[in-house]
């Protein structure tokens, strides 16, 4: 199977997953990202977009992930449960469905195609709130907390919202 390919099956399964769909732009998928595209159908992108971040929810109660975790061990030295000690199941759950996500996204390059650039874009705005990385630019963890909340809710998924918050190593 082509990177593209495997980009769109990766999308798909996310945005299917909340009950979204591709459909509207699925013929621009593998094609290059330009400002035309993006002036064009930047709705349904923005539309794409909602529906895959709120797929990692379903996939994660679904128990669904992308890759072998022994991937994500092998590429960051340390299991999910060693970085993670003392989360809860629920996180730990969306913990493998993101990171197996993120070494099969870190293989693909931003720029390929417009599927990919999709991809990049879900990663970035799913990882700020639910995994972020230290620095100046992270959203305190109140606002993070509120936003996880209204994610997880909105979703259907019935992820059990109170067990990943209160397992959550980030908010502690």
């Amino acid at each position: 199977m082509t990177a593209n390919a495997e980009a769109k099956r990766l999308l798909r399964t996310l945005v299917e997953a909340a009950s979204g769909t591709l459909e509207p732009v699925t013929h621009l998928l593998d094609q290059p990202y330009t400002d035309q595209m993006g002036s064009s159908h930047g709705a349904w992108l923005e539309e794409i977009q909602q529906a895959a971040i709120s797929g990692f929810v379903h996939c994660a109660a679904r128990g669904i992930t992308f890759a072998e975790e022994s991937r994500v061990e092998g590429l960051y030295g340390a299991s999910l449960e060693a970085v993670y000690p003392g989360a809860s199941s629920t996180f730990m759950a969306l913990a493998r469905t993101y990171w197996t996500f993120k070494v099969v996204l870190l293989g693909w390059r931003a720029d390929s195609c417009l599927c990919v650039r999709l991809l990049w874009a879900i990663d970035q705005a799913f990882a700020g709130v639910f995994f972020p990385t230290p620095g100046p630019f992270s959203p305190p963890k109140e606002l993070r907390e509120q936003t996880m909340r209204v994610i997880i809710r909105d979703s259907g998924a019935g992820f059990d919202e109170e067990d990943y918050i209160r397992g959550n190593c980030y908010l502690r």
